[in-house]
C-alpha cells in the first residue's frame, strides 16, 4: 500500500491582492507549496506528491520546486474548482485502490508532521478520515443580514486538510454526479454510506487565507525557532 499526496495548488492568491497562485506566495522566504510538502514528508508516511497547478504558471512551480527532493512530486494541470484539481491529480498519480490519497492543500504550511501521520493512521483503519479542529466560537445562523438561531456546537468541528482517502473510495466519490459545490474531499464520500474517521488536530493548522493569517505564521514560525 503506497500513500500518496494530492496538493491542490491552482488557487490564486486574490485576497492578498496578488495575481498569482497563492501556493507560491512566500512565508519565512520560502513558497507555501514548499512547507507544506516537507512537512508532509516529515510524516514518514507519505510516499510520493502530486500537485495541482494553473497550467500558464506550470514553470513558475517548477522553478519553486527545483532541488526540493524530500519525496517524489511530480505537477498535474489543476482545473477551475478544487474537485477538478483533485480530480486532475488524482488521474495523474494513478493509485492502486488500496492505495491512500492523503489531499491537502498548499495553504496549510505549518501542519504537524505527527496529525499527518495519525490522520493517515486512521485511514488505514477506517477507509477514511479528515484533521478537524473543535468548534470554540458560537455559530450563529444568519439570513438577510439578521442572527436566525444558535446552532448547538457540542457535536461540530471545523474540517481542514490533510483528509485521507483509500483511493477505490475516493474513485467512487468522484464518480458519483456533482453534488453541487464541493468544499472539501470527504464530503464526496458523505452520500455513500462511508464512514469517515475524525482526527482532532492543533489550531496550528491554519489555513491562510488573508494578509492577518501570513502575518500570524510569519509570527509563529519566528518563535517556534527560538
Amino acid at each position: 500500500m503506497a500513500v500518496v499526496a494530492l496538493v491542490p495548488a491552482a488557487g490564486l492568491g486574490t485576497r492578498f491582492h496578488d495575481a498569482g497562485p497563492k501556493a507560491l506566495v512566500r512565508l519565512a522566504g520560502r513558497p507555501f507549496l514548499v512547507h507544506a510538502l516537507e512537512r508532509l514528508a516529515a510524516s514518514g508516511r507519505v510516499d510520493r506528491a502530486v500537485v495541482a497547478v494553473t497550467p500558464d504558471q506550470a514553470r513558475a512551480f517548477e522553478k519553486a520546486l527545483r532541488g526540493f527532493s524530500a519525496i517524489p512530486w511530480a505537477l498535474a494541470d489543476g482545473g477551475v474548482t478544487r474537485r477538478e484539481s483533485v480530480a486532475a491529480a488524482f488521474a495523474a498519480a494513478a493509485p492502486g485502490d488500496d492505495d491512500l490519497v492523503c489531499v491537502h492543500d498548499a495553504a496549510r504550511p505549518l501542519v504537524d508532521p505527527e496529525e499527518v501521520a495519525a490522520v493517515i493512521q486512521a485511514a488505514e483503519e477506517h477507509g477514511a478520515a479528515v484533521a478537524a479542529c473543535s468548534m470554540t466560537d458560537t455559530v450563529k445562523r444568519v439570513q438577510g443580514g439578521r442572527v436566525v438561531a444558535t446552532v448547538p456546537r457540542g457535536d461540530l468541528v471545523a474540517a481542514a486538510t490533510p483528509q485521507v482517502i483509500r483511493a477505490g473510495l475516493f474513485r467512487k466519490g468522484l464518480d458519483r454526479p456533482e453534488p453541487g459545490e464541493t468544499t472539501d474531499d470527504v464530503q464526496l464520500l458523505e452520500g455513500l454510506g462511508v464512514p469517515v474517521a475524525v482526527v482532532l488536530t492543533s489550531r496550528w493548522n491554519v489555513k491562510i487565507t488573508y494578509p492577518e493569517d501570513l502575518a500570524w505564521a510569519e509570527a509563529w514560525l519566528a518563535r517556534s525557532k527560538r
